[in-house]
């Protein structure tokens, strides 16, 4: 009887020299900062969102009813400034007198300027503000901003729930995925990028779509509703409302190309100092067998300086263009409120209707900025999806063939100069020799 052995080969074993780190299976591990096919894959994503439609068209219809109670908040709270207003003047008006006469006689005392203003108003002449009114407005401002707060809660729950259960069914298939790949997809991928694609990129696809869906849907309502009140008030103003949003948008992206490029940096750095800190990790006994630790800290702390000085300016810069729109945003203000007084000075434009415009300019701009912003996000969230599809759509294991082995076989085999690899970039194996003879169990390790 024979009696088994083993006789172990190593194949792409390491040279005696010392191991150079930085170039292990975790090296330039980042999540991807821009997609390659942004419309397919975008497409693609949105696909695994099917099984959620119906939530997603109540998540649409909450949102539109909550956008709506918030724009014509404004609107309802710039008629009870009209009714504290016009009470304040009427109470100052001589009694008995309907609003004509009162105009009427300001004017022919040369009080043009006056007679303007109050010719923009409805008053009663010797009235105070009238509570009821003015209380009215108020509970029906307050009604709906309390129900389009409970929309947006059930609107964020609902969004929640069905972005979870996409990314689980994400998580799911690449689970199921690798169970049929084949070992030589596995030897020819580093460890580190099936993991950054299992871990870092679906978490970034996750946090993409829970950041981005509500936010962009609610940015889009709310500037067409607050479009749709904004020429309901004063077509003029909106015009000098409009105006202000290329000039936004130039210096937003202007600013953000900028910080795009240290951004990329900071990625590329940290998958470097991922790289070096898993391969430090998993040869730490060769490090030391070759007394490597002073070079190993060194490398370690140039990469780690220049993670820190593109993380740096990344941050700083990018940090500007929230300022700048908050600059451009108050010189905004400022022209409505010029305009807009000018308006009510004359007569042509009531006290609350500026005080609406005022806020409707601020509703504006905001989900214009948030849009601007949450485009590279969408685009850092499409490009890690793309890494996750490459996975899915990886050739899978073919089917073994049933059947049993024929009889007979001798076992022997023999190897001579021998070189594999799955990619030529990446040889597995050079130059074996070995034989393995009959009755022998062999493993190349």
């Amino acid at each position: 009887m024979n009696t088994n052995r083993r006789t172990p080969v190593k194949a792409n074993a390491r040279p005696k020299n010392a191991p150079r780190l930085g170039h292990g299976p975790g090296a330039g591990v980042a999540v991807a900062e821009k997609a390659v096919n942004f419309g397919p894959s975008l497409m693609r994503l949105l696909g695994f969102m099917k099984p959620e439609r119906s939530r997603f068209a109540v998540v649409v219809l909450m949102g539109i009813a909550s956008v709506a109670g918030t724009v014509v908040g404004p609107k309802i709270l710039g008629k009870a400034t009209d009714v504290i207003f016009t009470g304040i003047i009427g109470k100052n008006l001589p009694a008995g007198m309907t609003q004509q006469q009162v105009i009427d006689m300001l004017r022919a005392s040369g009080q043009d300027q006056l007679a303007d203003l109050l010719s923009g108003m409805t008053v009663v002449p010797g009235q105070g503000i009238d509570f009821s009114t003015l209380g009215h407005w108020l509970m029906l401002a307050l009604g709906l901003y309390l129900v389009a707060a409970a929309l947006g809660f059930l609107q964020n729950y609902l969004l929640n729930r069905a972005v979870q259960r996409t990314a689980f069914r994400m998580r799911d298939e690449m689970r199921a995925k690798m169970d049929r790949l084949p070992l030589s997809y596995f030897d020819s991928q580093p460890r580190g990028e099936l993991l950054s694609r299992m871990t870092n990129d679906m978490d970034n696809v996750q946090q993409t779509l829970q950041q981005t869906l509500g936010q962009l849907l609610n940015s889009v309502l709310t500037v067409l509703g607050v479009t749709v009140m904004m020429l309901s008030v004063s077509a003029l103003l909106t015009g000098i409302t409009v105006l202000i949003v290329p000039l936004a948008a130039v210096v937003s992206m202007f600013i953000g190309k900028k910080a795009q490029r240290q951004f990329v940096a900071m990625w590329d750095a940290t998958g470097e100092l991922n790289g070096q800190v898993e391969e430090a990790y998993t040869g730490h006994s060769l490090v030391k067998v070759f007394g490597r630790q002073r070079e190993v800290e060194a490398t370690f702390g140039q990469t780690n300086d220049r993670l820190f000085n593109s993380a740096f300016r990344a941050q700083f810069i990018s940090g500007i263009i929230m300022p700048v729109n908050f600059f451009i945003g108050n010189l905004n203000y400022v022209a409505i409120a010029v305009v807009g007084g000018l308006r009510v000075a004359s007569g042509q434009m009531p006290l609350g209707s500026v005080q609406a415009f005022i806020q409707y300019s601020r509703m504006f701009t905001q989900p214009i900025t948030q849009i601007a912003s949450m485009a590279n996000l969408l685009q850092s969230g499409v490009a890690s999806a793309e890494r996750i599809f490459e996975v899915l759509d990886a050739d899978e294991m073919s089917p073994e063939q049933s059947g049993s082995l024929p009889a007979g076989i001798s076992g022997h085999v023999a190897f001579r100069d021998v070189d594999f690899s799955y990619s030529p970039d990446h040889p597995l194996i050079q130059g074996l020799n070995m034989e393995a003879l009959p009755g022998q169990t062999v493993a190349i390790v």
